[in-house]
């Protein structure tokens, strides 16, 4: 739909694009237009913005987020352009927009968004897989080196504790040598 007539208030527009007021003020923020006013201090739209909202309000009807739009309005040149300059007869000098937005544009331009995306996520993926597998066996590598150190700590600690153990033994045995009697002599003494 092409709007037609030459300008718009904000309740006349807000009604042939079914939608609220507060809609058209809010796109007029978030998309950086700078809607002229009358002597009066009221917003209306001429044709190149009418336009424009209504294209605002079909993309959005098709879900597209505010980011999305945004960019394929500024990448059609679309928002972004000085305000235009009102007269003191309340016209606007502002030639006719051209609608050249088609929906094969905009699919295409998804298809292409999509495709990148993929590409994008899909090499992502790949180096972090590899990251994440070099990482891996770095800590495996990691990992058997500390357990064979507390292999080695823990059988030189064994080995020491038995050759302390023999030791004593050994002791135990030299001292308890010969007969009963005689170590119970030996006690006696000591």
């Amino acid at each position: 739909m092409e709007v037609l007539k030459e300008r718009y208030t904000i309740t006349e527009l807000s009604q042939l694009l079914n939608v609220t007021t507060h809609a058209l003020r809010f796109y007029e923020k978030e998309f950086n237009l700078s809607i002229p006013k009358d002597n009066r201090g009221r917003r209306f739209y001429p044709t190149e913005f009418a336009n424009v909202m209504y294209q605002i309000k079909n993309m959005r009807d098709e879900g597209l987020e505010i980011k999305a739009i945004k960019k394929i309005l500024d990448s059609e040149g679309i928002v972004g352009e000085p305000p235009p300059v009102v007269l003191d007869n309340d016209t606007t000098s502002i030639m006719p927009v051209q609608n050249n937005h088609k929906n094969t544009d905009i699919s295409q331009y998804f298809n292409d968004f999509r495709d990148q995306i993929t590409g994008s996520i899909t090499a992502e993926a790949a180096a972090t897989k590899e990251v994440i597998t070099r990482e891996i066996s770095r800590t495996k590598l990691e990992l058997g080196a500390c357990v064979e150190n507390s292999v080695r700590k823990l059988e030189f600690k064994m080995d020491r504790h038995f050759q302390d153990v023999d030791k004593m033994l050994g002791q135990w045995r030299e001292k308890n040598k010969g007969s009963a009697v005689k170590r119970f002599f030996n006690k006696v003494i000591k």
